[in-house]
């Protein structure tokens, strides 16, 4: 008679591709050098953002926790009052913003 497994370990994902999940969360980080601002870059990031919509396919790069990292994706949010942007399920402030470039 053959012996049935668990019901819950029935249920339990089978992940065929051990390890590729963590392959593509690295390949989504990508760290930047270090980049300071000018006045004249400031003004116009500035005048970036404020295009900006949501549904808009951007790539940006951002300063968080002593680097520098650069992600691409579509915006799902856009808070000008709260000074946050959404873009896929990454959240950001956009006083973090060093680029902003617009696909």
């Amino acid at each position: 008679m053959p012996r049935k497994a668990p019901r819950a370990q029935m249920f339990q994902p089978y992940d065929a591709l051990v390890g590729f999940r963590d392959l593509i969360k690295k390949q989504e980080k990508i760290v930047v050098s270090y980049h300071e601002l000018s006045e004249y870059e400031c003004e116009m990031l500035n005048q970036i953002v404020y295009q900006i919509e949501v549904g808009m396919m951007i790539r940006v790069v951002y300063h968080n926790k002593g680097e520098y990292i650069q992600i691409e994706g579509k915006v799902s949010k856009i808070n000008f009052d709260t000074k946050m942007i959404q873009i896929v399920k990454t959240r950001l402030n956009l006083q973090d913003l060093v680029e902003i470039e617009i696909l």
